[in-house]
């Protein structure tokens, strides 16, 4: 077995914790973290480094471990060494210890191990430093550490996390070997179908791609899915099973059930939306308010590891049992389950639509290489028209900066940017009717940067609301 993966990666699965956040406030945090990083870090002195690549291999005759990261810090103070790991918070710097977000000193720790490897000393320290977003301020813990104390816990740590790899390479080989004997499940084939068996085969191999039409009763989910199957070549594959009907995800996972009785291996996993999965009477993903998106990070990965190792497919109904069980917000559990599925049954959205697709997967750096099963593909034209437009008024902008306003939110400067652009436009339109060919990055940097700044003090304002 071939493990790559980076520090990061894998003590965030180990020692994740935390709260669910939204998206936008995700972003506009990883661009804080970002300038805030640099801004520590332009203080180093001269000898200090900043974002030290390291790297750290190793071969048993299981598997070869490779695993990357960068040292934020790596500082020389009277003749001590230290690795730094930067965190910017939001919370109270008094708040906050060692214990508050494990994965952050254990990935402090994971660097220095592999930093000290390569040196003849037999101990460093590590500093964890949280920045405090609004106020600038910092908060430094440093622990003196052994080379024996670290070695323990990385090795601890990557134990952890082999272990789970093992078992997800296990399942692999049984569902390689099961696809391999895998029968037809009928003992005649429809008109047809072997036909369309053969060309959707042969396309998946070509990484092609196959328009396919034929009528009602060939057998086409069926045929399309165990051709797919078959077609299984590499470690990470997945298959996509797209559809825009709640019909059409149901006949997929009947189907998936009937091979499954066949013999075959292989998890399936049902993605449902999230309006339509959620357990509260009205969906309020704050924190504060759901039980499931309070600590989602500290319970996820034991909910995921006892929903891989009871269930085979992972259909709405399961999904909500194991979320029950574990106080995790079965939307997200769906989603984060999904990494270790064969076959992904959901809307034509979470591959195509800009805004809500499962990035994780699509990404030009992603190491998945998805298998695409796009059930009655024509529907697929209206929808993508509505996943690819948008549309702002004027006056809902308006309305938006006086509600805000009202309430003590002060981003006139802000909206006034949005509304000159869009005056330019109008004053263009008077003079001449014209089509936009090209995207006006710069009017959706100035949305984006409103919509953030407006997200992030709504975020802050009801926190304060609730504490009051």
């Amino acid at each position: 077995m071939e493990i790559k993966a980076s520090v990061k990666e894998i003590v965030e699965l180990i020692y994740g914790s935390g709260d669910l956040i939204s998206e936008t406030y995700l972003l506009k945090r990883a661009e804080e973290g970002t300038r805030i990083h640099q801004e520590h870090q332009s203080h180093y002195k001269e000898g200090d480094q900043s974002e030290v690549y390291v790297d750290y291999e190793e071969s048993t005759p299981e598997y070869t471990l490779f695993i990357s990261g960068r040292i934020d810090g790596l500082i020389r103070r009277n003749r001590k060494l230290i690795i730094e790991e930067i965190k910017s918070t939001t919370k109270d710097l008094e708040q906050l210890d060692e214990n508050t977000s494990p994965a952050h000193l254990a990935q402090a720790k994971m660097y220095a191990y592999i930093y000290i490897l390569k040196q003849e000393k037999k101990s460093i320290d590590v500093r964890l430093t949280y920045i405090q977003v609004k106020t600038g301020k910092s908060k430094k813990m440093d622990f003196h550490c052994t080379k024996a104390e670290l070695e323990f816990f990385f090795r601890d740590t990557i134990d952890q996390y082999i272990r789970w790899l093992q078992i997800i390479d296990e399942h692999e080989e049984f569902r390689n070997r099961s696809i391999e004997g895998l029968n037809f499940p009928f003992a005649q084939y429809r008109d047809g179908q072997r036909d369309l068996m053969g060309a959707c085969y042969k396309t998946i191999l070509n990484r092609d791609i196959l328009y396919a039409i034929a009528p009602t009763g060939v057998g086409k989910t069926i045929a399309t899915i165990y051709s797919s199957l078959k077609a299984i070549n590499q470690k990470n594959q997945k298959i996509f099973y797209l559809t825009a009907k709640n019909l059409g995800k149901q006949v997929a996972l009947k189907t998936m059930e009937l091979l499954m009785a066949n013999n075959l291996v292989a998890k399936t996993i049902e993605i449902t939306a999230k309006d339509q999965i959620c357990l509260q009477e009205v969906r309020d993903c704050d924190p504060e308010k759901c039980p499931y998106s309070k600590g989602y990070f500290n319970k996820i990965f034991p909910a995921i590891k006892d929903l891989h190792q009871h269930e085979e497919i992972f259909n709405k109904e399961t999904i909500v049992r194991y979320a029950l069980k574990h106080q995790v917000c079965p939307f997200e559990l769906s989603l984060d389950a999904s990494y270790y599925a064969d076959i992904i049954i959901c809307d034509y959205n979470y591959a195509f639509c800009p805004r809500t697709h499962i990035i994780r997967y699509f990404d030009e750096e992603s190491k998945y290489r998805p298998i695409l099963l796009v059930d009655e593909a024509h529907n697929l034209v209206p929808r993508s028209k509505d996943m690819y437009s948008g549309s702002i008024s004027k006056i809902k902008i308006l309305t938006l900066a006086k509600l805000l306003k009202e309430n003590g939110c002060h981003l006139q400067q802000d909206f006034s940017a949005v509304l000159n652009h869009m005056k330019n436009y109008e004053d263009e339109l008077e003079q001449v009717e014209y089509l936009v060919s090209a995207l006006d990055e710069e009017f959706v940097g100035l949305i984006l940067n409103l919509f953030m700044k407006a997200d992030a003090w709504v975020t802050e304002a009801k926190a304060v609301n609730d504490k009051n």
